[in-house]
């Protein structure tokens, strides 16, 4: 069985996630995401209780930007599970690791920022950000767009079905 099916129980868990952090700049952020034309007019950010409503008719695709990583590492896969149930695909950008040197001045700053918002010691960076995540629900990815100088990375999603 799948990684994003064994989650199910735990959507119960969605029904308390905390906002994210108030002075995190998560909207000028995402206006600088280069989405695909074909997503523009996709749902952005739903809250849990509209994925839920999808889950009968899903979409063809959603789009997440910086709603994962103040989470709990099991809320936050528990929603991007919870996405990729509600949509055959999901353009999610989030904060990932360095993979390289040259990244290092870039997640760096991501750091002090999420840090300044009051984000700190996640869980979530330590598990590997974004593509650990991926990894962990052992989902598809399609294609893979570096933003923030590689702090954070686009990522087309698709369930491992």
């Amino acid at each position: 069985m799948n990684a994003l099916y064994r989650d199910q129980p735990a959507w119960e868990s969605l029904a308390n996630i905390p906002e994210p952090p108030r002075l995190f700049p998560a909207a000028a952020l995402a206006a600088r995401i280069p989405w695909p034309a074909e997503a523009l007019s996709a749902p952005f950010n739903p809250a849990p209780e509209s994925l839920c409503s999808m889950l009968d008719a899903p979409q063809p695709l959603l789009r997440m930007a910086y709603r994962l990583f103040y989470l709990s590492l099991p809320q936050g896969e528990a929603l991007l599970s919870l996405a990729l149930t509600a949509a055959r695909e999901v353009l999610v950008a989030d904060f990932k690791c360095a993979e390289r040197n040259l990244e290092l001045p870039c997640a760096g700053v991501a750091a002090c920022l999420r840090g300044m918002c009051g984000v700190r010691g996640t869980l979530f960076m330590r598990a590997g950000g974004l593509e650990g995540m991926v990894h962990r629900l052992e989902l598809t990815v399609s294609e893979r767009h570096t933003l923030w100088g590689g702090a954070a990375v686009l990522l087309r999603l698709h369930a491992a079905r």
